[in-house]
């Protein structure tokens, strides 16, 4: 009668031998994730099982399967952090396939649903973080800040720091999500707060550098926001993280912005310009030389040839949206300028732009009171009215007699004291 030890060896050296043939390996890890003991060794064997089943499903387009084995295993040997690094790593070889968001979700929530039986609380809450962070990449952000409302006060009485500085953090980039800026800082400051008490991952600092960069950039403050994105693209860089290539694009646009265009020009032919050369720094730069020219048409033509690079990331779509913006004005500005009249058709002609836009932008600008003139709609021209040049030189006497009139006062009630 064989004993575990042995049986548990003679299922090791099957895996040796199936090594190199898929159907075989397939069969012999799953035998190894049957194999009942508590022994660490054999713990150990059944944590590398796990992540090796994951990878070989996932190589072969199958991520269904791994979610199978989440439903029929209940990982019982193992403590609950050791439960929730498996687990996470399902997941994570599962998020490297396309179009696999929401099998992610169903993942998290049949685990959610399985600790709360359980009352496996520390593996609940981090799923509950994943699943908020799925919510923001589908930028379903309601949902998303009614996880993190209802297990925040949970962490809280658990006083896990850890735990907390993730919530504070997916928090932040909810609230950002819903363009409530001011929750977002709130959430980024406690996020900040948490890290500063704890040893905070260089991936995590990373994160909330880089989140404080984006808050930054939406208060206009270019400067600051580059610095802040300088020390997240430093430490994604060294660990290697794909997040690095995006930290670099907007250390970029926030040069482009204050119209540092030199500065780009260092950036992009240094040696992370060279490491990170490819269609993304190319749009960069196409964007940055159209913004040189101060060209509507030429930064209208780099938005079409490199529409997905610009509208795939949230960040930059808004501010490149901004730009586009600040370039229309001017461009109108500079067609405009020299007519007291000028038809609505011979400035879409000149600027080559969807007439409905320039009817829009020229009804923002006279609201504004950026442009003193009208809109013609009979007529379909831009009516400018003559300016006006106002002289101070009322004011200016107003105040002489207002002061004069003090001083006559002060001498009257000196002769009166005499």
């Amino acid at each position: 009668m064989t004993t575990l030890g042995e049986e548990f060896q003679t299922i090791l050296q099957e895996l040796d031998k199936s090594r190199l043939d898929t159907s075989n390996l397939e069969t012999t890890l799953l035998k190894l994730l049957t194999f009942d003991s508590k022994s660490e060794e054999h713990l150990k064997h059944k944590e590398s099982s796990y992540n090796k089943l994951s990878q070989l499903y996932c190589k072969q387009n199958k991520p269904q399967l791994v979610f199978q084995i989440m439903k029929t295993h209940d990982f019982s040997g193992f403590n609950q952090t050791r439960a929730a690094k498996i687990m996470r790593q399902m997941i994570d070889q599962v998020a490297q396939l396309e179009g696999t968001i929401e099998l992610q979700v169903e993942m998290c929530q049949f685990l959610i649903d399985q600790c709360a039986r359980d009352k496996k609380n520390y593996l609940k809450h981090k799923m509950q973080i994943r699943l908020a962070t799925l919510y923001n990449e589908q930028e379903k952000f309601t949902q998303g800040i009614e996880i993190i409302d209802k297990i925040v006060g949970e962490v809280r009485k658990a006083d896990d720091k850890h735990l907390l500085l993730e919530i504070y953090l997916i928090e932040s980039k909810l609230h950002f999500g819903q363009t409530n800026l001011a929750k977002a800082k709130a959430s980024l400051t406690a996020a900040r707060a948490c890290s500063n008490t704890i040893y905070c991952p260089p991936h995590v600092q990373a994160e909330i550098d880089m989140m404080a960069g984006i808050l930054y950039a939406e208060e206009r403050d270019y400067r600051t926001s580059y610095s802040y994105f300088y020390e997240a693209f430093e430490a994604f860089n060294n660990l290697e993280d794909k997040r690095a290539l995006s930290t670099l694009k907007y250390m970029l646009l926030c040069k482009i912005m204050i119209g540092a265009t030199d500065e780009v020009k260092q950036i992009l032919t240094g040696k992370y310009g060279l490491k990170y050369a490819g269609r993304h720094l190319e749009a960069m730069k196409a964007i940055s030389n159209s913004n040189q020219k101060k060209s509507l048409i030429e930064f209208t033509k780099v938005l079409d040839e490199y529409k997905e690079e610009i509208e795939g990331d949230k960040v930059m779509k808004l501010h490149i949206k901004q730009l586009y913006e600040v370039l229309l004005e001017m461009n109108l500005f500079q067609v405009i300028q020299p007519y007291s009249k000028v038809q609505i058709d011979y400035i879409t002609e000149r600027m080559q732009i969807d007439v409905e836009i320039i009817q829009r932008k020229l009804s923002e600008l006279i609201l504004d009171k950026k442009i003193d003139g009208t809109l013609d709609q009979g007529n379909d021209c831009l009516i400018l009215f003559d300016t006006v040049k106002h002289d101070n030189l009322y004011q200016h006497s107003l105040s002489l007699i207002n002061n004069l009139n003090g001083v006559v006062d002060k001498l009257f009630d000196r002769v009166k004291v005499k």
